[in-house]
């Protein structure tokens, strides 16, 4: 068995390029700095790239690896070179069993597949591993002429496991023969164990218990561990001798997984100061299997989370999630219950290694949409593809909005983001306008609407895949697609758009062309994305650009990938796999010259400045004179490299 994520491999490997042309390393700064200047002119302040931590491009064999955010100091600067200022990261941690989705995976417990191995044979780690150990768990990157590979999360899992538990004994042996390393090494995991013991060891724990079933669903235990956890808190002595008995038995194998959780913390925690990027980090609204049984109490028994709409069918979407009981958020003292304090626990650990966050689904912070897992009865049929799709039926469930049910009959919900989020917010320092509020479910109540816009002025997400971006409030984060829509190659494709509002030829021509001076130019434009789709999208960006003081673009629309990285509602095995392949650089490029969907920066910026000083002008707020000389500089600049980036030596 081998492993990928142990060794750098150099960005050429893997395929003979068709083109000739990329920047050169005496073009990069100054690149970089006209397509800064022209963001700025623009007034787009913050440019996050949407791509979890699996999706960064994976060294050694493609097919047995997962990506790591924390090896990825290359792709970084590769990024950074295009305009990027910050980077949207999904979920970090932990994955349940048979489940790669990171919105039901722990917040405390990181995920170990994003270890970089190939740090294990330096000094740092103690040289647990040496190369040549590492090279018999590695394949050099495999040939392909894809832009994309996909992760094979069963291999990587094993092979992960093998080579996590090589370091480690080899950490033992090195441990007892007093090596200087080692020694310093073993100080550090200490010190993680002591800050992390409310956490570590019940963790550790219910791992033994989970090999034992073969599975970390705590339903299919039988009671003395299901309710093990739950019986030492409440100070049981049978099960506080039980529980002994198990760290006894299971001393190493315990051990082992505090370890594996320290090499991924240490990861996690090194010092990037120079990355020159901010992380935005993503507030899950679910929970892994081992959350929900630790903190059990602080879950409402029998009702689970979901959204109204977006299922097969025209039917809900039932998210399996639990639901965190509001009777049990705030105490009656105005201090925080069971529930409150799991959540502030849960924001803590997401703003650990981040400067930013998303949060995930705001309206299930204020007025969820919950359902009675007991009333849950599926159906199934043929979709249009002739797939056999299962469905909830609805005549039969039980499902509502939470302010609709009663349950809260305190009113905490819509105290969770004043009370709880905000404060915590400001304690850490971060503008509570510059986080991404993931709000799309803003219509579905007039409370959230109140506690969200009237009460607490925050801003959501404006999506303009299908409408408009002249019409997004400009505090919004905006984007046309996140990591749960399919890739702008593909909307393009959807008969219905070319009848959408923001997809309109008369409108990207007219707000992308607005002088009255320019009337032939935005003739030219219009007929130029009515024969070429590839060219509408490209017009779709500028008005992103055009519009949006914060910006999204995800990771498949960047490099043109015409493939879904998740398709919500589904239970595909190519969900949360999609990846950057190993040769990025070289296949964007490639790309780029072959007039692919992948994004052309100067050709779509050109457009965007463009259409701002034609609107100064039209407007009256500048002469045309003025318009043009402000413009004409950063134009030239774009224009100069849209040509290298497409030229042949």
């Amino acid at each position: 068995m081998r492993i990928n994520c142990v060794a750098r491999v150099n960005a050429n490997i893997g395929r003979d390029v068709a083109f000739e042309r990329k920047l050169r390393e005496d073009e990069k700064s100054d690149y970089s700095g006209a397509i800064n200047r022209a963001l700025d002119y623009l007034g787009v302040v913050n440019r996050a790239m949407v791509i979890h931590g699996p999706s960064f491009p994976a060294h050694g064999n493609i097919e047995q690896n997962v990506g790591s955010p924390y090896e990825s100091e290359e792709f970084l600067n590769f990024i950074k070179l295009h305009g990027f200022n910050s980077v949207q990261l999904g979920p970090t941690g932990k994955l349940n069993d048979g489940d790669n989705s990171p919105y039901v995976s722990s917040v405390f417990a990181k995920n170990p597949l994003f270890i970089d191995f190939s740090l294990l044979a330096t000094p740092e780690y103690a040289s647990l591993l040496t190369e040549e150990e590492l090279m018999n768990y590695f394949n050099s990157p495999v040939e392909t002429e894809e832009n994309y590979t996909r992760a094979n999360y069963g291999e990587a899992k094993k092979v992960s496991n093998i080579v996590l538990e090589k370091a480690y004994h080899s950490f033992l042996d090195k441990l007892s023969q007093e090596d200087k390393d080692t020694k310093r090494l073993n100080r550090e995991f200490k010190t993680f164990q002591r800050k992390n013991a409310e956490w570590l060891n019940y963790y550790a724990v219910l791992d033994v218990i989970a090999k034992k079933y073969g599975t970390d669903n705590f339903l299919e235990w039988d009671n003395k561990d299901r309710f093990l956890i739950k019986k030492i808190e409440a100070g049981d002595t049978e099960a506080k001798d039980y529980y002994r008995k198990i760290n006894e038995e299971n001393r190493q194998q315990i051990e082992f997984y505090k370890f594996s959780q320290f090499l991924i913390d240490k990861q996690s925690n090194a010092d990037d100061s120079n990355r020159g990027l901010t992380y935005i980090s993503d507030l899950l609204i679910g929970a892994s299997k081992f959350d929900e049984l630790i903190f059990e109490d602080a879950f409402l028994k029998g009702y689970k989370l979901g959204t109204e709409a977006g299922g097969p069918f025209d039917s809900p979407q039932l998210w399996g999630i639990s639901l965190l009981d509001p009777n049990k958020l705030f105490n009656k003292d105005g201090s925080l219950g069971e529930a409150g304090k799991y959540l502030k626990l849960k924001l803590n650990k997401a703003l650990q290694n981040a400067e930013n966050i998303r949060i995930d689904h705001a309206l299930g912070l204020v007025d969820p949409y919950i359902y009675d897992e007991s009333t849950v009865v599926y159906a199934q049929k043929r979709d249009k593809n002739g797939d056999v799709v299962r469905y909830p039926v609805k005549g039969k469930l039980r499902a509502s909005y939470l302010s609709k049910t009663g349950i809260d009959k305190n009113k905490n919900y819509p105290r969770i983001i004043p009370d709880i989020v905000l404060p915590l917010l400001k304690e850490k320092g971060i503008d509570k306008n510059d986080v991404v509020w993931e709000d799309l479910g803003r219509d579905a109540t007039g409370l959230f609407a109140k506690v969200f816009r009237k009460e607490n002025h925050l801003f959501g997400i404006s999506r303009i895949d299908w409408s408009k971006g002249e019409n997004v409030p400009k505090e919004n984060w905006v984007y046309i697609g996140c990591h749960d829509d399919m890739p702008v190659s593909q909307l393009v494709k959807v008969p219905e758009i070319k009848d959408a509002d923001g997809w309109s030829l008369d409108y990207l021509a007219g707000y992308l062309n607005p002088s009255p001076n320019r009337l032939k130019e935005r003739e030219v434009f219009r007929k130029k994305i009515a024969n070429s789709r590839k060219e509408k999208v490209k017009a779709k960006f500028a008005d992103l650009f055009r519009s949006a003081r914060n910006i999204q673009v995800s990771f498949m629309d960047f490099f043109g990938i015409d493939k879904r990285y998740n398709t919500p509602g589904t239970l595909s095995d190519k969900n949360w796999t999609l990846r950057v392949n190993p040769n990025y650089e070289d296949t964007y490029y490639n790309n780029l010259q072959e007039n692919d969907y992948a994004m052309n920066m100067p050709e779509i910026l050109s457009i965007a400045v463009q259409a701002k000083s034609d609107m100064d002008f039209a407007k009256g707020e500048k002469t045309e004179y003025q318009a043009k000389r402000e413009a004409e500089p950063i134009l030239r600049k774009l224009s100069y490299y849209d040509k290298v980036l497409k030229e042949k030596e």
